[in-house]
Protein backbone atom coordinates (compact mmCIF):
# COMPACT_ATOMS: atom_id res chain seq x y z
CA UNK A 1 0.00 0.00 0.00
CA UNK A 2 1.04 3.29 -0.88
CA UNK A 3 1.72 5.31 2.56
CA UNK A 4 3.09 9.15 3.51
CA UNK A 5 6.74 9.07 4.77
CA UNK A 6 4.80 10.40 8.35
CA UNK A 7 2.10 7.32 8.31
CA UNK A 8 4.72 4.91 9.70
CA UNK A 9 3.23 3.20 12.51
CA UNK A 10 2.66 -0.26 14.62
CA UNK A 11 -0.49 -1.09 12.76
CA UNK A 12 1.57 -1.22 9.54
CA UNK A 13 4.36 -3.62 11.01
CA UNK A 14 5.09 -6.19 8.42
CA UNK A 15 2.86 -5.15 5.89
CA UNK A 16 3.74 -4.35 2.31
CA UNK A 17 4.40 -0.42 2.21
CA UNK A 18 5.55 1.94 -0.49
CA UNK A 19 7.10 5.61 0.01
CA UNK A 20 7.97 7.95 -2.15
CA UNK A 21 10.14 11.36 -1.24
CA UNK A 22 13.54 13.20 -1.43
CA UNK A 23 16.51 10.96 0.51
CA UNK A 24 17.05 13.79 3.38
CA UNK A 25 20.43 11.67 4.99
CA UNK A 26 22.16 8.79 3.93
CA UNK A 27 24.28 6.78 5.98
CA UNK A 28 26.58 4.06 4.80
CA UNK A 29 27.55 1.26 7.51
CA UNK A 30 29.13 -0.90 5.39
CA UNK A 31 26.85 -4.20 4.47
CA UNK A 32 23.73 -1.60 5.32
CA UNK A 33 23.13 1.60 4.11
CA UNK A 34 20.22 4.01 6.33
CA UNK A 35 18.61 6.59 4.38
CA UNK A 36 15.86 9.08 5.88
CA UNK A 37 12.92 9.61 3.44
CA UNK A 38 11.42 12.96 3.63
CA UNK A 39 7.84 13.98 1.94
CA UNK A 40 5.49 16.70 3.61
CA UNK A 41 4.06 14.46 6.37
CA UNK A 42 7.69 13.11 8.40
CA UNK A 43 10.19 11.00 7.92
CA UNK A 44 11.02 7.49 7.21
CA UNK A 45 14.06 5.26 7.56
CA UNK A 46 14.72 3.04 4.74
CA UNK A 47 17.09 0.45 5.22
CA UNK A 48 19.06 -1.08 2.05
CA UNK A 49 20.79 -4.15 2.06
CA UNK A 50 21.33 -7.68 0.17
CA UNK A 51 21.22 -7.31 -3.68
CA UNK A 52 19.68 -3.89 -3.20
CA UNK A 53 22.61 -2.19 -1.25
CA UNK A 54 25.03 -1.50 -4.39
CA UNK A 55 21.72 0.09 -6.26
CA UNK A 56 21.29 2.16 -3.33
CA UNK A 57 24.84 3.86 -3.02
CA UNK A 58 24.63 5.86 -5.66
CA UNK A 59 21.97 8.02 -4.19
CA UNK A 60 22.42 11.27 -3.22
CA UNK A 61 20.78 14.05 -0.91
CA UNK A 62 17.38 15.21 -1.97
CA UNK A 63 17.24 12.19 -5.06
CA UNK A 64 13.25 11.72 -5.47
CA UNK A 65 12.89 7.68 -4.94
CA UNK A 66 9.99 5.17 -4.56
CA UNK A 67 10.39 2.13 -1.99
CA UNK A 68 8.86 -0.59 -1.96
CA UNK A 69 9.63 -2.83 1.07
CA UNK A 70 8.62 -4.16 4.48
CA UNK A 71 7.42 -2.29 7.54
CA UNK A 72 9.14 -3.47 10.89
CA UNK A 73 10.60 -1.96 14.44
CA UNK A 74 13.83 -1.00 14.50
CA UNK A 75 16.32 -2.18 17.37
CA UNK A 76 16.13 -0.72 20.08
CA UNK A 77 19.24 0.99 20.46
CA UNK A 78 19.21 2.44 16.76
CA UNK A 79 15.59 3.98 17.86
CA UNK A 80 15.31 7.69 17.14
CA UNK A 81 13.05 9.12 20.54
CA UNK A 82 12.64 12.76 18.53
CA UNK A 83 11.31 11.19 15.05
CA UNK A 84 7.35 10.02 15.02
CA UNK A 85 8.20 7.38 13.10
CA UNK A 86 11.89 6.49 15.15
CA UNK A 87 10.32 2.83 16.81
CA UNK A 88 9.81 1.31 12.83
CA UNK A 89 11.58 1.45 9.46
CA UNK A 90 11.27 -0.21 6.01
CA UNK A 91 13.77 -3.09 4.25
CA UNK A 92 13.59 -2.04 1.03
CA UNK A 93 12.60 -4.88 -1.23
CA UNK A 94 12.58 -2.50 -4.51
CA UNK A 95 14.02 0.81 -5.37
CA UNK A 96 13.07 3.21 -7.80
CA UNK A 97 15.15 6.66 -8.71
CA UNK A 98 12.72 8.89 -9.76
CA UNK A 99 15.23 11.80 -10.11
CA UNK A 100 18.64 12.67 -9.18
CA UNK A 101 19.71 15.60 -7.61
CA UNK A 102 22.03 18.39 -7.74
CA UNK A 103 24.18 19.05 -4.15
CA UNK A 104 21.53 21.70 -2.70
CA UNK A 105 22.93 25.35 -2.31
CA UNK A 106 22.22 24.61 1.72
CA UNK A 107 21.65 22.04 4.11
CA UNK A 108 18.45 21.27 4.59
CA UNK A 109 17.62 20.37 8.00
CA UNK A 110 15.78 21.29 11.32
CA UNK A 111 18.11 19.57 13.58
CA UNK A 112 18.76 21.93 16.69
CA UNK A 113 21.94 23.89 16.78
CA UNK A 114 22.95 23.21 12.91
CA UNK A 115 23.72 26.71 10.99
CA UNK A 116 20.40 27.93 8.95
CA UNK A 117 21.50 29.51 5.70
CA UNK A 118 20.97 33.36 5.26
CA UNK A 119 17.30 33.98 4.33
CA UNK A 120 18.18 35.85 1.09
CA UNK A 121 19.36 32.33 0.19
CA UNK A 122 16.59 30.27 1.42
CA UNK A 123 14.49 32.48 -0.28
CA UNK A 124 16.33 32.31 -3.70
CA UNK A 125 15.73 28.39 -3.67
CA UNK A 126 12.42 28.47 -1.59
CA UNK A 127 11.25 25.23 -3.08
CA UNK A 128 14.23 23.53 -0.91
CA UNK A 129 13.49 25.99 1.72
CA UNK A 130 9.91 24.75 2.13
CA UNK A 131 11.48 20.98 2.21
CA UNK A 132 12.43 21.64 5.95
CA UNK A 133 9.79 20.39 8.56
CA UNK A 134 9.71 23.95 10.53
CA UNK A 135 8.78 25.52 7.07
CA UNK A 136 5.65 22.58 6.39
CA UNK A 137 4.53 22.89 10.17
CA UNK A 138 4.08 26.75 9.07
CA UNK A 139 2.21 26.47 5.66
CA UNK A 140 -0.08 23.35 6.79
CA UNK A 141 -0.86 25.06 9.94
CA UNK A 142 -2.23 28.33 7.39
CA UNK A 143 -3.96 25.81 6.04
CA UNK A 144 -5.73 24.54 8.80
CA UNK A 145 -6.42 28.47 9.86
CA UNK A 146 -8.22 28.98 6.59
CA UNK A 147 -9.92 25.78 6.15
CA UNK A 148 -11.92 26.32 9.19
CA UNK A 149 -12.10 29.81 8.54
CA UNK A 150 -14.10 29.04 5.20
CA UNK A 151 -15.89 26.84 7.43
CA UNK A 152 -16.96 28.80 9.79
CA UNK A 153 -18.62 31.15 7.89
CA UNK A 154 -20.33 28.45 5.71
CA UNK A 155 -22.13 27.24 8.51
CA UNK A 156 -22.85 30.96 9.50
CA UNK A 157 -24.69 31.40 6.10
CA UNK A 158 -21.82 33.30 4.46
CA UNK A 159 -21.22 33.39 0.85
CA UNK A 160 -17.57 32.99 -1.03
CA UNK A 161 -17.75 35.56 -3.33
CA UNK A 162 -15.09 37.14 -5.82
CA UNK A 163 -14.19 40.77 -5.94
CA UNK A 164 -12.12 41.73 -8.94
CA UNK A 165 -8.36 42.26 -9.06
CA UNK A 166 -8.23 44.31 -11.49
CA UNK A 167 -10.04 47.43 -10.18
CA UNK A 168 -10.47 51.64 -11.23
CA UNK A 169 -7.25 53.62 -9.30
CA UNK A 170 -8.13 55.37 -6.41
CA UNK A 171 -4.86 56.32 -5.32
CA UNK A 172 -5.74 59.08 -2.83
CA UNK A 173 -7.20 56.42 -0.45
CA UNK A 174 -4.38 54.95 0.98
CA UNK A 175 -0.49 53.68 0.16
CA UNK A 176 0.54 53.60 -3.32
CA UNK A 177 -1.47 51.32 -5.69
CA UNK A 178 0.59 48.70 -8.39
CA UNK A 179 -0.75 50.26 -11.60
CA UNK A 180 -1.09 47.86 -14.80
CA UNK A 181 -1.14 49.46 -17.69
CA UNK A 182 -4.35 48.45 -20.70
CA UNK A 183 -3.22 47.05 -23.73
CA UNK A 184 -6.81 47.72 -25.26
CA UNK A 185 -7.17 51.65 -24.13
CA UNK A 186 -4.14 52.89 -24.67
CA UNK A 187 -2.58 55.41 -22.09
CA UNK A 188 -5.11 53.70 -19.28
CA UNK A 189 -4.76 51.58 -16.23
CA UNK A 190 -6.15 49.58 -13.85
CA UNK A 191 -4.74 49.31 -10.11
CA UNK A 192 -4.48 45.84 -8.22
CA UNK A 193 -6.51 46.25 -4.66
CA UNK A 194 -5.18 47.49 -1.66
CA UNK A 195 -8.43 45.92 -0.51
CA UNK A 196 -11.68 44.51 -1.47
CA UNK A 197 -13.24 47.60 0.41
CA UNK A 198 -15.37 49.84 -2.18
CA UNK A 199 -16.47 46.18 -4.10
CA UNK A 200 -18.03 44.31 -1.19
CA UNK A 201 -19.97 47.60 -0.02
CA UNK A 202 -21.19 47.27 -3.48
CA UNK A 203 -22.06 43.64 -2.97
CA UNK A 204 -23.87 44.53 0.68
CA UNK A 205 -25.62 47.45 -2.01
CA UNK A 206 -26.71 44.28 -4.38
CA UNK A 207 -28.44 42.47 -1.45
CA UNK A 208 -26.34 39.63 -0.67
CA UNK A 209 -25.90 40.46 3.09
CA UNK A 210 -23.23 38.55 4.33
CA UNK A 211 -20.03 37.82 2.02
CA UNK A 212 -16.76 36.54 2.53
CA UNK A 213 -13.50 36.50 0.71
CA UNK A 214 -9.92 34.67 1.76
CA UNK A 215 -8.76 37.74 -0.49
CA UNK A 216 -5.41 38.76 -1.83
CA UNK A 217 -4.87 42.00 -1.64
CA UNK A 218 -1.58 44.60 -2.33
CA UNK A 219 0.05 47.69 -1.64
CA UNK A 220 2.87 49.54 -2.51
CA UNK A 221 4.30 50.87 0.62
CA UNK A 222 7.50 52.08 1.92
CA UNK A 223 10.03 49.21 2.52
CA UNK A 224 9.33 47.84 6.14
CA UNK A 225 10.79 44.81 8.16
CA UNK A 226 8.00 42.89 7.93
CA UNK A 227 5.64 43.73 5.46
CA UNK A 228 4.73 42.32 2.03
CA UNK A 229 3.30 43.94 -1.36
CA UNK A 230 0.97 41.77 -1.82
CA UNK A 231 -1.10 39.38 1.04
CA UNK A 232 -3.81 37.88 1.94
CA UNK A 233 -6.99 39.24 4.59
CA UNK A 234 -9.97 36.98 5.69
CA UNK A 235 -12.51 39.49 4.52
CA UNK A 236 -16.28 39.78 5.12
CA UNK A 237 -19.24 42.06 4.90
CA UNK A 238 -22.87 41.96 6.30
CA UNK A 239 -25.60 44.01 6.02
CA UNK A 240 -28.22 45.02 8.94
CA UNK A 241 -25.76 44.37 11.79
CA UNK A 242 -23.79 46.24 14.38
CA UNK A 243 -20.39 46.20 15.91
CA UNK A 244 -21.47 44.00 18.74
CA UNK A 245 -22.38 41.29 16.09
CA UNK A 246 -19.25 41.74 14.24
CA UNK A 247 -17.21 41.70 17.41
CA UNK A 248 -19.24 38.39 19.03
CA UNK A 249 -19.08 36.86 15.52
CA UNK A 250 -14.97 36.93 15.10
CA UNK A 251 -14.63 36.11 18.81
CA UNK A 252 -16.60 32.84 17.99
CA UNK A 253 -14.16 32.21 15.02
CA UNK A 254 -11.04 32.57 17.28
CA UNK A 255 -12.84 30.05 19.42
CA UNK A 256 -13.60 27.61 16.98
CA UNK A 257 -10.19 27.86 15.39
CA UNK A 258 -7.79 27.89 18.62
CA UNK A 259 -9.73 24.70 19.77
CA UNK A 260 -9.78 22.87 16.04
CA UNK A 261 -6.79 23.86 15.20
CA UNK A 262 -4.67 24.69 18.19
CA UNK A 263 -6.35 22.76 21.00
CA UNK A 264 -6.33 25.69 22.81
CA UNK A 265 -9.30 27.89 25.18
CA UNK A 266 -9.82 31.20 24.90
CA UNK A 267 -11.88 33.31 27.46
CA UNK A 268 -15.31 34.95 26.13
CA UNK A 269 -15.79 37.83 25.66
CA UNK A 270 -12.74 39.77 24.84
CA UNK A 271 -11.83 42.47 26.46
CA UNK A 272 -13.02 45.80 25.18
CA UNK A 273 -10.67 49.25 25.44
CA UNK A 274 -11.53 52.41 24.38
CA UNK A 275 -8.28 54.54 22.28
CA UNK A 276 -8.27 56.88 24.23
CA UNK A 277 -7.91 54.78 27.17
CA UNK A 278 -5.64 52.59 25.07
CA UNK A 279 -3.23 55.35 24.40
CA UNK A 280 -2.82 57.01 27.70
CA UNK A 281 -2.05 53.72 29.76
CA UNK A 282 -0.07 51.90 27.50
CA UNK A 283 0.90 54.45 24.68
CA UNK A 284 -0.21 52.26 21.65
CA UNK A 285 -3.71 51.80 20.18
CA UNK A 286 -2.51 47.80 19.91
CA UNK A 287 -1.06 47.14 23.31
CA UNK A 288 0.48 43.84 24.24
CA UNK A 289 -1.57 43.34 27.72
CA UNK A 290 0.40 39.70 28.20
CA UNK A 291 2.17 42.02 30.66
CA UNK A 292 1.45 45.07 32.79
CA UNK A 293 3.41 48.22 33.52
CA UNK A 294 0.95 50.48 32.44
CA UNK A 295 2.00 54.56 31.91
CA UNK A 296 1.95 56.90 34.87
CA UNK A 297 1.56 60.01 34.87
CA UNK A 298 3.85 61.72 37.47
CA UNK A 299 3.71 65.56 36.19
CA UNK A 300 2.44 67.02 39.52
CA UNK A 301 5.11 65.27 41.87
CA UNK A 302 7.93 66.34 39.29
CA UNK A 303 7.49 70.08 39.62
CA UNK A 304 8.24 69.21 43.09
CA UNK A 305 11.55 68.21 42.17
CA UNK A 306 15.10 69.07 42.14
CA UNK A 307 15.20 67.77 38.26
CA UNK A 308 16.25 70.57 36.62
CA UNK A 309 16.23 69.13 33.18
CA UNK A 310 12.70 68.12 33.70
CA UNK A 311 11.66 71.04 35.41
CA UNK A 312 11.95 73.06 32.24
CA UNK A 313 9.92 71.20 30.88
CA UNK A 314 7.39 71.53 32.81
CA UNK A 315 7.11 75.24 33.32
CA UNK A 316 6.55 75.39 29.98
CA UNK A 317 3.44 73.03 29.96
CA UNK A 318 4.73 69.69 29.19
CA UNK A 319 4.09 66.51 31.03
CA UNK A 320 6.18 63.57 32.82
CA UNK A 321 4.94 59.98 32.07
CA UNK A 322 6.54 57.01 33.78
CA UNK A 323 6.34 52.97 33.69
CA UNK A 324 7.28 50.69 36.72
CA UNK A 325 8.67 47.40 35.39
CA UNK A 326 8.50 44.71 37.69
CA UNK A 327 12.06 42.93 37.01
CA UNK A 328 14.12 41.96 40.11
CA UNK A 329 16.93 44.17 39.01
CA UNK A 330 19.30 43.00 41.69
CA UNK A 331 19.31 39.77 40.34
CA UNK A 332 18.67 39.93 36.38
CA UNK A 333 21.12 40.33 34.27
CA UNK A 334 18.45 40.87 31.11
CA UNK A 335 18.51 45.00 31.48
CA UNK A 336 22.15 45.54 30.64
CA UNK A 337 23.55 49.07 29.73
CA UNK A 338 23.88 48.32 26.13
CA UNK A 339 20.23 47.67 26.27
CA UNK A 340 19.72 51.08 28.66
CA UNK A 341 21.28 52.77 26.38
CA UNK A 342 19.69 51.76 23.41
CA UNK A 343 16.22 52.41 24.74
CA UNK A 344 17.63 55.98 24.99
CA UNK A 345 18.35 55.87 21.55
CA UNK A 346 14.81 54.47 20.61
CA UNK A 347 13.34 57.87 22.71
CA UNK A 348 15.73 59.83 20.51
CA UNK A 349 14.65 58.64 17.52
CA UNK A 350 10.91 58.92 17.89
CA UNK A 351 11.35 62.38 19.18
CA UNK A 352 12.12 62.99 23.23
CA UNK A 353 15.01 64.73 23.86
CA UNK A 354 16.33 61.72 26.42
CA UNK A 355 14.78 58.89 28.84
CA UNK A 356 15.62 58.84 32.40
CA UNK A 357 16.59 55.37 34.24
CA UNK A 358 15.60 54.48 37.81
CA UNK A 359 16.33 51.43 40.13
CA UNK A 360 14.77 50.60 43.35
CA UNK A 361 17.17 49.25 46.24
CA UNK A 362 16.55 48.82 49.61
CA UNK A 363 13.50 51.04 49.42
CA UNK A 364 15.51 53.93 48.10
CA UNK A 365 16.02 55.32 44.46
CA UNK A 366 19.55 54.79 42.61
CA UNK A 367 20.37 56.04 39.52
CA UNK A 368 23.46 56.26 37.13
CA UNK A 369 24.84 58.88 37.57
CA UNK A 370 23.44 58.95 41.07
CA UNK A 371 23.28 62.63 40.94
CA UNK A 372 19.54 62.24 39.12
CA UNK A 373 18.02 60.22 42.04
CA UNK A 374 19.69 62.90 44.77
CA UNK A 375 18.06 65.46 42.88
CA UNK A 376 14.05 63.45 42.83
CA UNK A 377 15.04 63.04 47.15
CA UNK A 378 12.33 64.87 48.00
CA UNK A 379 9.49 63.39 46.36
CA UNK A 380 11.08 59.87 46.44
CA UNK A 381 8.01 58.81 48.94
CA UNK A 382 5.63 59.90 46.08
CA UNK A 383 6.90 58.55 43.56
CA UNK A 384 7.44 54.72 44.71
CA UNK A 385 3.87 55.54 45.71
CA UNK A 386 2.63 56.61 42.47
CA UNK A 387 3.90 53.92 40.45
CA UNK A 388 3.47 51.09 43.50
CA UNK A 389 7.30 50.53 42.98
CA UNK A 390 9.02 47.90 45.34
CA UNK A 391 12.46 46.67 45.57
CA UNK A 392 14.07 45.27 42.29
CA UNK A 393 11.88 47.18 40.25
CA UNK A 394 13.25 49.64 37.00
CA UNK A 395 11.42 52.69 36.41
CA UNK A 396 11.63 55.05 33.28
CA UNK A 397 10.47 58.07 32.68
CA UNK A 398 10.72 61.51 30.21
CA UNK A 399 9.26 64.44 29.82
CA UNK A 400 7.90 66.31 26.34
CA UNK A 401 5.68 69.16 25.53
CA UNK A 402 3.77 67.06 22.74
CA UNK A 403 1.87 64.44 25.22
CA UNK A 404 0.76 62.21 22.68
CA UNK A 405 4.33 61.81 21.30
CA UNK A 406 5.21 61.40 25.23
CA UNK A 407 2.86 58.39 25.18
CA UNK A 408 3.37 56.83 21.94
CA UNK A 409 7.37 56.41 22.67
CA UNK A 410 7.27 55.40 26.01
CA UNK A 411 4.36 52.68 24.52
CA UNK A 412 7.62 51.39 22.11
CA UNK A 413 9.91 51.19 24.58
CA UNK A 414 7.36 49.67 27.16
CA UNK A 415 6.92 47.23 24.15
CA UNK A 416 10.57 46.61 24.17
CA UNK A 417 10.99 45.99 27.67
CA UNK A 418 8.37 43.80 28.20
CA UNK A 419 8.78 41.66 25.25
CA UNK A 420 12.59 41.45 27.13
CA UNK A 421 11.82 41.25 30.45
CA UNK A 422 7.78 40.91 31.15
CA UNK A 423 6.25 37.71 32.38
CA UNK A 424 3.43 36.77 30.46
CA UNK A 425 0.32 36.46 32.00
CA UNK A 426 -0.78 34.40 29.31
CA UNK A 427 0.00 32.78 26.00
CA UNK A 428 -2.29 35.03 23.80
CA UNK A 429 -3.71 38.51 24.43
CA UNK A 430 -6.91 39.43 22.36
CA UNK A 431 -8.49 42.72 22.77
CA UNK A 432 -10.97 45.03 20.97
CA UNK A 433 -9.67 48.79 20.65
CA UNK A 434 -12.63 50.86 19.67
CA UNK A 435 -13.74 54.18 19.45
CA UNK A 436 -11.26 55.53 17.53
CA UNK A 437 -11.16 59.09 16.72
CA UNK A 438 -12.45 58.90 12.21
CA UNK A 439 -9.70 61.43 11.79
CA UNK A 440 -6.00 62.05 12.18
CA UNK A 441 -4.28 65.24 11.79
CA UNK A 442 -1.06 65.22 9.14
CA UNK A 443 1.82 66.01 11.19
CA UNK A 444 3.41 68.09 7.95
CA UNK A 445 0.27 68.90 5.95
CA UNK A 446 -1.66 70.00 8.81
CA UNK A 447 -4.72 68.50 7.40
CA UNK A 448 -7.07 65.72 7.94
CA UNK A 449 -6.73 62.18 6.78
CA UNK A 450 -8.46 59.16 7.85
CA UNK A 451 -7.74 57.37 10.68
CA UNK A 452 -8.49 53.90 9.07
CA UNK A 453 -10.73 54.73 5.60
CA UNK A 454 -12.76 57.41 4.16
CA UNK A 455 -15.74 54.77 4.51
CA UNK A 456 -15.99 54.96 8.03
CA UNK A 457 -19.05 56.13 9.57
CA UNK A 458 -18.97 58.68 12.27
CA UNK A 459 -20.85 58.45 15.73
CA UNK A 460 -24.46 59.77 15.13
CA UNK A 461 -24.11 61.76 18.39
CA UNK A 462 -20.70 63.03 17.10
CA UNK A 463 -22.44 64.45 13.92
CA UNK A 464 -22.59 67.84 14.73
CA UNK A 465 -18.96 68.18 15.41
CA UNK A 466 -18.00 67.20 11.80
CA UNK A 467 -18.30 70.97 10.71
CA UNK A 468 -16.59 72.73 14.06
CA UNK A 469 -14.37 70.12 15.58
CA UNK A 470 -13.82 67.67 13.08
CA UNK A 471 -10.66 66.11 15.27
CA UNK A 472 -13.15 65.03 17.99
CA UNK A 473 -15.36 62.75 15.76
CA UNK A 474 -15.24 59.19 16.84
CA UNK A 475 -15.45 56.30 13.89
CA UNK A 476 -17.47 53.13 14.39
CA UNK A 477 -13.99 51.48 13.94
CA UNK A 478 -12.68 49.14 16.11
CA UNK A 479 -9.57 46.82 15.73
CA UNK A 480 -8.43 43.34 16.74
CA UNK A 481 -5.36 43.06 18.74
CA UNK A 482 -3.06 39.72 19.57
CA UNK A 483 -0.22 40.32 21.78
CA UNK A 484 0.74 43.85 20.46
CA UNK A 485 -0.19 42.69 16.81
CA UNK A 486 -2.91 44.69 14.81
CA UNK A 487 -4.56 41.44 12.76
CA UNK A 488 -7.84 42.51 11.92
CA UNK A 489 -9.84 45.67 12.07
CA UNK A 490 -13.05 46.53 11.15
CA UNK A 491 -15.68 49.65 10.84
CA UNK A 492 -19.76 50.39 10.08
CA UNK A 493 -20.04 51.84 6.50
CA UNK A 494 -21.01 55.17 5.30
CA UNK A 495 -24.05 54.82 3.45
CA UNK A 496 -25.87 58.17 2.67
CA UNK A 497 -24.28 59.18 -0.86
CA UNK A 498 -24.12 62.72 0.55
CA UNK A 499 -22.51 61.98 3.19
CA UNK A 500 -20.01 60.09 1.87
CA UNK A 501 -18.83 62.82 -0.16
CA UNK A 502 -18.92 65.47 2.24
CA UNK A 503 -16.24 63.22 4.18
CA UNK A 504 -13.84 62.96 0.90
CA UNK A 505 -14.50 66.73 0.83
CA UNK A 506 -13.25 67.18 4.04
CA UNK A 507 -10.21 65.30 3.48
CA UNK A 508 -8.79 67.60 0.80
CA UNK A 509 -10.54 65.95 -2.35
CA UNK A 510 -12.50 68.47 -4.29
CA UNK A 511 -16.07 67.53 -5.06
CA UNK A 512 -14.82 66.67 -9.12
CA UNK A 513 -12.14 64.49 -7.79
CA UNK A 514 -13.88 62.88 -5.15
CA UNK A 515 -16.45 61.65 -8.63
CA UNK A 516 -13.95 61.17 -10.35
CA UNK A 517 -12.41 58.44 -8.01
CA UNK A 518 -15.60 57.04 -6.06
CA UNK A 519 -18.55 58.36 -8.45
CA UNK A 520 -19.49 54.91 -8.96
CA UNK A 521 -19.67 53.71 -5.39
CA UNK A 522 -21.29 57.61 -4.17
CA UNK A 523 -24.15 56.57 -7.08
CA UNK A 524 -24.51 52.74 -5.79
CA UNK A 525 -25.52 54.39 -2.53
CA UNK A 526 -28.30 56.08 -4.40
CA UNK A 527 -29.92 53.16 -4.94
CA UNK A 528 -30.94 51.85 -1.56
CA UNK A 529 -27.41 50.77 0.35
CA UNK A 530 -28.46 49.11 3.73
CA UNK A 531 -26.76 49.18 6.71
CA UNK A 532 -23.05 47.71 6.27
CA UNK A 533 -20.28 46.61 8.67
CA UNK A 534 -17.07 45.00 7.09
CA UNK A 535 -14.38 43.35 9.18
CA UNK A 536 -11.34 41.50 8.07
CA UNK A 537 -8.70 39.90 9.11
CA UNK A 538 -4.50 40.29 8.12
CA UNK A 539 -4.22 36.23 7.77
CA UNK A 540 -0.54 36.42 6.92
CA UNK A 541 -0.41 37.97 10.68
CA UNK A 542 -2.28 36.16 12.33
CA UNK A 543 -1.11 32.89 11.77
CA UNK A 544 2.46 34.25 12.39
CA UNK A 545 1.04 35.50 15.77
CA UNK A 546 -0.77 32.22 16.99
CA UNK A 547 2.71 30.13 15.92
CA UNK A 548 4.34 32.66 18.07
CA UNK A 549 7.17 33.12 15.19
CA UNK A 550 8.58 36.80 14.28
CA UNK A 551 7.95 36.88 10.52
CA UNK A 552 5.67 36.52 8.14
CA UNK A 553 7.94 35.48 5.37
CA UNK A 554 7.32 32.16 6.98
CA UNK A 555 3.96 31.50 6.88
CA UNK A 556 3.88 32.88 2.74
CA UNK A 557 5.00 30.34 0.42
CA UNK A 558 6.90 32.45 -2.07
CA UNK A 559 7.74 35.86 -0.28
CA UNK A 560 9.26 39.23 -1.42
CA UNK A 561 12.40 40.49 0.19
CA UNK A 562 11.75 44.08 3.00
CA UNK A 563 13.05 45.76 -0.06
CA UNK A 564 10.02 44.24 -2.05
CA UNK A 565 12.49 41.56 -4.48
CA UNK A 566 11.44 38.41 -5.39
CA UNK A 567 14.98 36.20 -5.34
CA UNK A 568 13.22 32.88 -6.59
CA UNK A 569 12.71 34.70 -9.95
CA UNK A 570 14.28 38.17 -10.32
CA UNK A 571 11.44 40.25 -10.36
CA UNK A 572 10.51 42.96 -10.40
CA UNK A 573 12.34 42.96 -14.17
CA UNK A 574 12.63 45.38 -16.42
CA UNK A 575 10.60 45.34 -20.22
CA UNK A 576 12.02 45.82 -23.38
CA UNK A 577 11.13 49.33 -24.66
CA UNK A 578 9.76 48.09 -27.93
CA UNK A 579 7.57 45.71 -26.07
CA UNK A 580 6.45 48.98 -23.93
CA UNK A 581 5.68 51.04 -26.98
CA UNK A 582 4.09 48.30 -28.94
CA UNK A 583 1.68 47.10 -26.42
CA UNK A 584 0.81 50.22 -24.25
CA UNK A 585 2.75 52.63 -25.74
CA UNK A 586 4.57 54.04 -23.18
CA UNK A 587 7.96 55.35 -23.11
CA UNK A 588 10.42 54.43 -20.45
CA UNK A 589 11.20 57.72 -18.21
CA UNK A 590 14.47 55.92 -16.36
Amino acid sequence: MDIYCGDLSADLVGKEVTLSGWCRYIRDHGGKLFVDLADRTGISQVVFDGNLLEPAKVLGREYVIRVNGLAQERDKETIDKENPTGKFEVKAENLIIINKADTPPFEITDEKGKFLAAEDLRLKYRYLDLRRTEMISNIVFRDKVTKAARQFFWDNGFLELETPTLVKDTYETGARPFIVPSRTKKGSFYSLPQSPQIYKQLIMVAGFDKYFQVARAFRDEDQREDRQPEFTQLDLEVSFKDENYIMLLIESLIEKILKSVMNEDINLPLKRLKYEEAINRYGSDKPDLRYGYEIIDITDAMKKSDYNTVKRVLENGGKVKAICFSADYGKSERITKDFMLSAIELAKTNGLKGLTWLFVENGKLKSIPEAIASSLSNIEGDLMSLLKAKDGDIIIFAADLDELLLLQTLGKIRKAIGDKIGKFSSKFSFLWVIDFPLFEVDGITKKLKPSHNPFTAPFTEDMELLEKEPEKVRGRQFDLVLNGNEVGGGAVRINNADLQLKILKMIGMSEQEALDAFGFLITALRFGAPEDIGFAIGLDRFVTVLKEKQSIRDFILFPKTKSFDSPIDGSPTKIEDKRLLDDYKLKRTD
